[in-house]
């Protein structure tokens, strides 16, 4: 309740301000939701900038085509929601993947150190984990799909009738905006996991112990 009553304070005084106060409010956002999933991970080496960083692109990327295609003016009261939907789902996407690309490499040791054994890469030999890891984190978010407007109507959507909008208009924009966090937890998922590979592994290609 305090985050809220403080968010929505510093938002009303970032809408009097230029738009570029806006994104220093994102690249806060995408901070703090870099350095939890970077927690989620076991706090792997440099797996805070991969986090950091996979989020922020995955964010971005999906972000622009907003304000380019023109579904929502290019205002502080647009890109500041909009932007942190994107970014707080890329982060829970990517904490439930790298959590469970974790949880599978430690169950998969043996089968991993068999493939190294044999003379695979790590790529290659983790990459079962990583597509469970990807897999499983992706599952809420098909379910969410799958139920849209038959057990929930979702908060954009909400919000657009409740102000009186065309539930139509409603609609398209919330379709685009859930393929759209989709898209973005893929890709955000799938470059965290990429690049953080790497730490569990020693320089010379052993799998590393994991508490």
């Amino acid at each position: 309740m305090v985050q809220l009553l403080i968010l929505a304070s510093v938002i009303l005084v970032l809408f009097k301000l230029p738009l570029y106060w806006s994104f220093f409010v994102l690249i806060a956002m995408v901070a703090i939701a870099g350095h939890t999933s970077y927690s989620r991970s076991g706090k792997l080496e440099k797996g805070l900038l991969v986090a950091t960083f996979s989020i922020a692109f995955a964010s971005l990327l999906l972000l622009i085509p907003f304000f380019l295609i023109g579904i929502f003016p290019f205002e502080a009261r647009y890109v500041i929601p909009t932007g942190s939907i994107f970014i707080g789902n890329s982060m829970n996407i990517s904490s439930l993947a790298i959590d469970r690309y974790r949880g599978e490499i430690k169950n998969r040791r043996a089968e991993i150190e068999a493939y190294l054994a044999l003379g695979a890469s790590p790529k290659l030999a983790v990459l079962p984990s990583l597509k469970q890891g990807i897999l499983s984190a992706l599952i809420p978010s098909i379910d969410n799909m799958k139920n849209l407007g038959v057990v929930w109507i979702p908060g954009v959507m909400t919000g657009m009738i409740l102000s009186g909008s065309d539930p139509i208009e409603a609609a398209s924009i919330q379709i685009a905006i859930f393929i759209s966090i989709f898209a973005a937890g893929l890709a955000a998922s799938s470059i965290m996991l990429h690049y953080s590979t790497g730490s569990f592994f020693t320089k010379a290609f052993q799998l590393k112990e994991l508490d």
